[in-house]
Parts: structure tokens; C-alpha cells; sequence
């Protein structure tokens, strides 16, 4: 139950959109501890939620980012974006509220369960795809995004093999990095391998042509199994954005390597974006790196990282497979890629 204080802020915000508050309930997230909050009202309820400033690759004030938010937001909506609930407009048209300095959304909201069935997974794919599609030709030229994001993703990889030879020698953690940091290594050059071949460079080269909307957080909890569809909600990463790492991380946050799910989603994505062979290889070379090892390293490099590392070391084995998988789907259409990893 929300404080007095949060009762009263939330009066004024519901008050915005022509609403009156009966009543508030907060929830934490994994960070905080105040993420949304469901608000009760005379019109039924609905989520409010505060928007922080995204500081990760962007020097975009906040005020800055939900005005670009919005514009997406509003992109959506004019397109008719199913899989978006219904982003509320206050009385006099915008799109947030202002209280002491932090921003404020609202929307309906969505009742449902969490992913469950294949066929869940394949109407994910489909949420995405259409996301990635719906605003094409009505968006501004992007950067080269899934380049610079293998450029970030090579200095993690240049830390981690500086990190390994000390990590080694840690207690605990020393012994899982001394078995599989040799295969960690392993798999991040033949993802570079094929990353830096060409075909998949021409596709990360051309993607300045291509600009496409991302959700950004795409993670079990942000997606609701709703009696109406399929819905995503948490859209404050909302933004042009790479496609192929969205894929990816997808997959790495709702499927938990089921080979199952993972199947599902992408036939639910290529029904509506196939993805040509060279797109494969990239999605499946991305999904190859070890990306939770370097993090569980810099962790332990700092001192912390034990949740992290026991995510990875319980998940090693699955990731191994799902990997395997991944190289089986990008050759299934490869007849003229020269390289595959083995």
C-alpha cells in the first residue's frame, strides 16, 4: 500500500487526465522499489509510472527522452500497435505529467498471466516482428546500431580475457572460470568469426536504410498473457534501436533455453520479418556470445556479481545447447555462407 505521500502525489497526477484516485498500490521491480504503482479510480484501474532517465548511450536530458518517448509512443498509436495497452492522454493532450521534477505515465491496466505455451511464445515473435515493421518509412535515419553494439561487446571481451588469469585464482568462483573460460573464449571468436565475414557486415552496414522501433526490455514479467492477446508493457527503453540484439535478448530473457520456446518465437517472428540467411548468422552469432560470463566477471572483478554467476553457472549447460540450436537454424538456409561454426 502507498504512503500518504504517494496518495496525494497520485491525486494530482489522476487528476490530469480527468480521473479521481481511490486508491494506490505500489510495486518493486528488481531495482526499486517504487517501479509502478496500480491506481484505483472512478473509470477503473490503471498503472502510473515514474520514468528515469535512461543514462546507458544516451546524454539526452530526461525531460529530453519522454518527449522522444512520446513521439514513438504516439507513432504506435497511429499505426495501431496491438500489443501496446492503451497509453492515456491527459485533458489537455499530453502525454505525462510533471510532479517534483520526475515525469509521470499512465495507462490501462492489463490483467493476464506470464508466458506458458508454445503457442505464447509464437505470438511473442509476432509482437515483435510487427513491432519492428509498423513504422517503417515514418522514422528518421539511424546509426549503425548492431555494429556499434558488437564494438561495445569487443571491448567486454578484450576486459573479460584481461579479467580471467585474477579470476582464476578467486575462491569459489575461480573454479567454474578455470573449467569454462577457455570455451568462453572459444565462442566469442567464432562469433566474431562470422560477425565480421561479409554478408553479415553488409546487413550491419545497410542498417542505417532500415530504422526500426525497439521495445528495449523485453523480459518475462514485461510480457502479459491477456483473454484479448498478447501484451508488453515496461515501454521506457522504447526507441530506434538493432532488431537482430533485440531478437536476441529476447530470447535470452523469457525462454530460459528451452529449445521449444525458442523455436516458437522465431517461427512466430519470420511469419511476419523473415529473416534472410545472412540475418540468420548474425542473430545466431550474437546469441553465441558469452555475454553473461563477462558480466558475472566484472562482477566478481568488483566484488559483487555472486547473483550473476550463479544465474550463469546454473544455466551453462542449457546455454551450450540452445547455442548448438541456434547454429542449426542459421544453416538452415545456408548454402552460400562460408562460415558456420562447428
Amino acid at each position: 500500500m502507498a504512503n500518504r505521500f504517494h496518495k496525494a502525489r497520485f491525486k494530482t497526477i489522476v487528476r490530469n487526465y480527468g480521473l479521481q484516485l481511490h486508491n494506490v498500490k505500489s510495486y518493486a521491480s528488481l531495482y526499486k522499489p517504487n517501479a509502478a504503482f496500480r491506481v484505483s479510480t472512478d473509470e477503473g484501474d490503471f498503472l502510473i509510472k515514474p520514468f528515469y532517465r535512461r543514462k546507458i548511450g544516451n546524454k539526452l536530458t530526461t525531460k529530453q527522452q519522454i518527449v522522444r518517448l512520446s513521439s514513438y509512443i504516439q507513432k504506435l498509436k497511429e499505426h495501431g500497435y496491438p500489443h501496446l495497452p492503451n497509453w492515456l492522454v491527459t485533458k489537455s493532450g499530453g502525454y505525462w505529467v510533471t510532479q517534483s521534477g520526475r515525469p509521470y505515465y499512465m495507462m490501462e491496466w492489463v490483467e493476464g498471466g506470464q508466458l506458458q505455451s508454445e503457442q505464447d511464445y509464437e505470438n511473442l515473435g509476432s509482437a515483435l516482428a510487427t513491432l519492428h515493421n509498423i513504422c517503417k518509412g515514418s522514422l528518421p535515419p539511424m546509426s549503425r546500431c548492431t555494429r556499434n553494439q558488437t564494438k561495445l561487446f569487443k571491448m567486454q571481451d578484450i576486459l573479460f580475457r584481461r579479467r580471467l588469469p585474477t579470476i582464476r585464482k578467486r575462491k569459489g568462483a575461480g573454479k567454474w572460470f578455470n573449467e569454462h573460460g577457455g570455451h568462453c573464449i572459444k565462442l566469442a571468436n567464432e562469433a566474431w568469426g562470422a560477425i565480421d565475414a561479409p554478408e553479415p557486415k553488409h546487413i550491419m552496414e545497410e542498417e542505417i536504410n532500415h530504422p526500426a522501433l525497439i521495445h528495449g526490455d523485453v523480459t518475462s514479467p514485461n510480457v502479459i498473457i491477456h483473454s484479448n492477446g498478447l501484451f508488453l508493457i515496461d515501454w521506457d527503453q522504447l526507441r530506434i534501436d538493432s532488431t537482430y540484439y533485440e531478437i536476441v535478448k529476447t530470447l535470452l530473457n523469457t525462454t530460459n533455453y528451452n529449445q521449444v520456446q525458442i523455436d516458437a518465437l522465431l517461427r512466430g517472428y519470420e511469419q511476419l520479418k523473415p529473416l534472410i540467411p545472412a540475418e540468420r548468422v548474425l542473430v545466431s552469432s550474437l546469441f553465441r556470445l558469452p555475454v553473461e560470463a563477462w558480466i558475472a566477471a566484472r562482477g566478481i572483478a568488483s566484488g559483487r556479481g555472486s547473483r550473476v554467476f550463479r544465474l550463469l553457472e546454473r544455466t551453462w549447460d542449457a546455454r551450450l545447447s540452445a547455442i548448438q540450436w541456434m547454429d542449426e537454424w542459421a544453416r538452415r538456409q545456408l548454402s552460400d555462407i562460408a562460415f558456420v561454426p562447428h
